[in-house]
């Protein structure tokens, strides 16, 4: 049982960390790389990853991921507390 609910934390924790990730790089328009030689595009896409970093258009969505996963992580604590008692 702490198994599962310690993967059920890790997953929802891990979903809020893909889903900014994704939001991140969408954001930056960062394509697949066509030439693995050729380091000014990968410099570039780095540079508009970490620009975006910087702006508040990437962290006001991100915020509501962070606090779902906050929430979820709160009610499973509870849950198990309530369990325990």
């Amino acid at each position: 049982m702490e198994l599962l609910l310690q993967l059920l934390v890790a997953g929802v924790w891990t979903l809020a960390l893909v889903n900014s990730l994704r939001r991140l790089v969408r954001l930056a328009r960062v394509s697949h790389l066509q030439r693995w030689d050729s380091n000014i595009r990968v410099r570039s896409g780095l540079n508009r990853i970490w620009w975006w970093l910087g702006r508040e258009e990437f962290w006001h969505p991100a915020r509501y991921d962070i606090a779902y996963a906050l929430q979820i992580s709160l009610l499973v604590f509870l849950f198990v507390w309530h369990m325990a008692n």
